[in-house]
C-alpha cells in the first residue's frame, strides 16, 4: 500500500469532498444520470494529477460510468477550480473501486465449506 503524505490525504479529501458536493448539486446531472460514490482521491506526490475511485451503486455499471467520467473530465476539473482554492487544480483519472467486491470475495471464501473444514 502506497504511504501518502499528511498534506496529500488533506488535499485528497478536501478534492472529494468538493467533487461530491458537486454531484449532489447536479451540476453535471445532463452528462452523468448514475448514482454513485466517490470512495477515494488519492493525488500524485506534485499534486499535477489525482486518481478518483469511484463506486456505482449498480457494479455493473462501473466500467460504463469510469468511460463517462474519464470524457468529461476536463469540464469537471475546470468547475473544480472554481471552487477550491488551490495554485494548480490536478488533472482527474477516474478510475473502478473494487474494494467491495474484493472484500465480498474473501468473506465467501471464508465461508465456504472447504475453509470451515480446515479451521476445525
Amino acid at each position: 500500500m502506497k504511504k501518502f503524505s499528511k498534506r496529500q490525504q488533506q488535499v485528497g479529501e478536501v478534492i472529494k469532498r468538493t467533487l461530491s458536493s458537486m454531484f449532489l448539486e447536479g451540476i453535471f446531472e445532463n452528462k452523468i444520470s448514475d448514482i454513485f460514490s466517490i470512495t477515494e482521491v488519492s493525488p500524485s506526490p506534485g499534486y499535477q494529477t489525482a486518481w478518483v475511485f469511484i463506486s456505482a451503486l449498480d457494479t455493473k455499471k462501473n466500467e460504463g460510468l469510469v468511460k463517462k467520467l474519464n470524457e468529461i473530465s476536463s469540464e469537471i476539473r475546470f468547475v473544480l477550480a472554481n471552487k477550491l482554492n488551490l495554485r494548480n487544480t490536478p488533472m482527474l483519472i477516474f478510475k473502478e473501486d473494487n474494494s467491495i467486491e474484493y472484500a465480498n470475495r474473501i468473506e465467501e471464501i471464508l465461508n465456504s465449506p472447504d475453509v470451515k473444514k480446515d479451521l476445525e
